[in-house]
């Protein structure tokens, strides 16, 4: 089995950080604690396959709550997001999907978008997850 590495409440912090200062939007963090429930959450019981069921699974439902928890004055869908796919990242995974600026099109923006107007479930996009997986090339 190998060692699931777990973001940690100063990283997805970070990542907030990092996303409102690429737009020079303040950074604040309105509540440490809706942090630290949305990892938990994601990751209950805390041994693998964890409750979700697989890592991409994880992935969204860490996302999911990270978005619903609007634990940050701005930034709360991307921090979301970024925190999803780095933990992916870490474990060897990534996700695809439809991507056309020209067009408007984005795949992720749009299910993340859905997830925060709440019609998108978590189980949705745990599933959205599963779906756009990719594995990276070592």
């Amino acid at each position: 089995m190998r060692l699931i590495v777990q973001p940690t409440l100063e990283a997805v912090i970070d990542i907030n950080r990092l996303v409102c200062h690429e737009d020079e939007n303040p950074h604040q963090c309105l509540s440490s604690g809706k942090i630290e429930s949305a990892i938990a959450s994601a990751f209950y019981p805390g041994s693998y396959p964890f409750a979700h069921g697989g890592l991409a699974k994880v992935a969204g439902a860490l996302c999911f709550y990270i978005v619903k928890a609007h634990a940050f004055l701005d930034g709360n869908k991307r921090t979301g997001a970024l925190t999803a796919i780095t933990f992916l990242n870490m474990h060897g995974l990534d996700v695809e999907y439809p991507l056309d600026i020209e067009k408007g099109v984005n795949g992720l923006a749009e299910i993340i978008e859905n997830c925060a107007a709440s019609s998108v479930s978590k189980d949705e996009l745990k599933e959205w997850f599963e779906a756009h997986k990719v594995y990276l090339e070592e």
